[in-house]
């Protein structure tokens, strides 16, 4: 009897833990990062802006960059890989 009662404990003990640490959490923080430099070169829709700390790829769904080449701007936006999205551009 014990040796049930002691099996039993066992499959409950793992129905009630098989679950925990199973979960993949996924703490992404999406931040705004603001750049500031010479939107040099455009390569398809990808641009690069040189910046004090190097070269940023930068392109936008929402604003027209083209107007902007050869110029010194502030841009705001997030990185998705190794390219800056543009939101906004000052």
């Amino acid at each position: 009897m014990k040796k049930y009662l002691i099996i039993a404990g066992l499959i409950l003990s793992a129905i009630s833990f098989g679950g925990c640490g199973s979960a993949k959490q996924t703490n992404t923080v999406e931040t705004l990062v603001t750049k500031e430099g010479m939107l040099t070169i455009k390569n398809g829709d990808v641009y690069l802006l040189s910046t004090a700390d190097g070269i940023v790829n930068i392109t936008s769904n929402k604003v027209n960059l083209d107007d902007y080449l050869k110029k010194e701007i502030k841009v705001e936006g997030m990185f998705s890989g190794d390219t800056l999205y543009v939101d906004k551009l000052e």
